[in-house]
């Protein structure tokens, strides 16, 4: 189980560098901004992820810029290795196995399973950090099973006491990432229907609430305020329909791409995104866990219904308290999912615990034990033979830094302001340039200059009060696009001044070119 982290970590390097999209868009930049006070210096260089907490970013960032590429992406795999451990000892409680070995075998095989699915093995080693939200996930999973037998019997006071302390870790990790609130909705309201009294599930619920919102203002509190106060919506700018900056919108900016249109595609929709991977995300992949899982449950649940015999008790396989926990968890938490987000990616956490959310529910069955393992083998080896890892976009090979440019170079850039338009991802190669020079981009996937949106005033007033010279970047094939946005502000692109800056993270050819005001331009007669 030690081993785990260091496994990772080296699956990590065998699966390579990670390149992808939200790495080149905000995960690098942000960082960058947030360790160097760039934000407000720069304007919106990593378009509507500039406005994300930048916390989770941090770790790797600063690892990335002090160590080899090899190092820094072996570290961060080993550390979501770290899962595997959580996995082991979540199985290691609810398993009832009179064998020790076999017990620490089968948690084992689980946890490994777990461990490499689909969407897990995708994120392993990447930025996306979903497989770091769920170490606090998991964690308070942990705590309850744990403490659960003092939450239920103990004192009042002490049982609310036990009951934060097990929210926090989940809260913790929503303020960092705001889509965990999945599971903090799912490991809250499981608890209501757990083992014990009725106003003692209330009150354990409740606690393990206040220890969500303890564990989020701690983590995410301070960017809050930053965004209040910069912005006039501390969640800017989400849910702005609430808090009406007169920056955005008044929408509430939820991305609802992916989410099932009507109450079928909802009840069907595990063997949709099975079968249409496109339906949860934008890259292929294959899992069946998931789907296996939620057909399942109901089915055994009716079974045992029907064919339960009081003269023959059913011999459990798994403890009662775990089991209804983490199905009620998963339940719920898929749930909240469907509803909010329908992003595959977000759900890693049940992901990973599905195997063991499966041997749970196959423990229900009303047969005996050698059956139901042999059940729960065939489901696990059809999982297996079945999967289809998914990519999120890395590297032709390691380089020997994170991130790295061949640019040319930048003659009286003393009062350089630096441009940026189109919609594609690049604001990571902002780290190579001179940190005097500020960013702003005038196009991006939160704003264009023609939308007539609040914070077009502010970035056209930060551009148009410069009096020095100006340089648009831009990937190369988007100076047209470029161009018409720089007709906003005044300013016309010089494409014969243009020159290339190569980007070795994704092999990326952007463009270096001159800016001037329109009413500056010489006219030809």
């Amino acid at each position: 189980m030690i081993a785990a982290p260091l496994l990772t970590g080296m699956f990590g390097l065998y699966l390579g560098q990670d390149a992808n999209w939200d790495l080149r868009n905000y995960h690098w930049y942000n960082a960058y901004a947030l360790v160097n006070g760039r934000f407000g210096f720069d304007l919106l260089p990593s378009q509507l992820p500039y406005f994300y907490n930048p916390a989770l970013d941090v770790p790797f960032f600063l690892l990335a810029s002090h160590l080899p590429a090899r190092i820094a992406g072996f570290i961060l795999a080993a550390v979501q290795g770290l899962n595997f451990m959580l996995l082991f000892m979540l199985s290691y409680a609810a398993l009832i196995i009179p064998s020790p070995r076999q017990k620490v075998l089968l948690c084992t095989i689980l946890a490994a399973v777990g461990m490499f699915g689909a969407g897990g093995i995708a994120q392993i080693g990447t930025t996306f950090y979903d497989n770091i939200t769920s170490l606090g996930v998991f964690l308070s999973i942990l705590l309850t099973l744990r403490l659960y037998p003092l939450l239920v019997d103990t004192d009042w006071k002490r049982s609310l006491g036990l009951a934060i302390l097990c929210g926090f870790p989940a809260g913790l990790m929503m303020g960092l990432k705001l889509p965990a609130v999945i599971f903090c909705i799912g490991l809250c309201g499981a608890l209501l229907f757990t083992a014990g009294s009725l106003q003692r599930r209330v009150w354990i619920s409740f606690g393990f609430g206040i220890g969500v919102l303890l564990g989020l203002t701690l983590s995410l509190g301070p960017w809050a305020f930053h965004l209040y106060t910069q912005y006039g919506n501390p969640l800017f700018p989400y849910f702005n329909n609430i808090f009406q900056s007169s920056l955005a919108p008044i929408a509430s900016a939820r991305d609802v791409t992916f989410l099932p249109e009507n109450w079928f595609d909802r009840l069907l929709f595990p063997f949709i995104f099975s079968k249409n991977p496109f339906s949860v995300g934008e890259i292929p992949w294959r899992d069946l866990r998931l789907p296996l899982w939620y057909f399942l449950l109901p089915a055994c649940l009716a079974l045992r219904g029907v064919f339960r015999c009081a003269k023959n008790p059913i011999k459990p396989i798994t403890a009662p308290v775990p089991t209804r926990y983490l199905l009620w968890a998963a339940g719920l938490s898929y749930v909240a999912w469907i509803f909010l987000f329908a992003i595959y990616r977000y759900i890693i956490s049940l992901e990973m615990l599905a195997p063991l959310l499966i041997v749970m529910t196959l423990g229900l069955l009303p047969l005996r034990t050698p059956i139901r393992a042999a059940l729960a083998s065939l489901v696990m080896g059809t999982v297996l033979i079945t999967l289809q890892p998914g990519n999120w976009g890395r590297a032709p090979q390691w380089l020997d830094r994170t991130v790295s440019i061949d640019r040319p170079e930048l003659e009286g850039s003393a009062n350089l302001m630096m441009l940026m338009a189109g919609f594609e991802p690049y604001s990571h190669v902002i780290t190579e340039f001179p940190p005097h020079i500020p960013f702003i981009r005038i196009q991006s996937n939160f704003t264009s200059p023609e939308n007539g949106m609040g914070i077009n005033q502010r970035i056209k007033d930060r551009v148009n009060k410069h009096t020095g010279p100006y340089k648009i970047l831009i990937p190369k094939d988007q100076l047209l696009t470029g161009s018409a946005a720089l007709q906003y502000f005044d300013l016309t692109l010089s494409p014969k001044t243009c020159r290339p800056v190569q980007d070795h993270l994704f092999d990326a050819d952007l463009a270096l070119c001159d800016v001037q005001p329109t009413h500056n331009l010489a006219v030809t007669p």
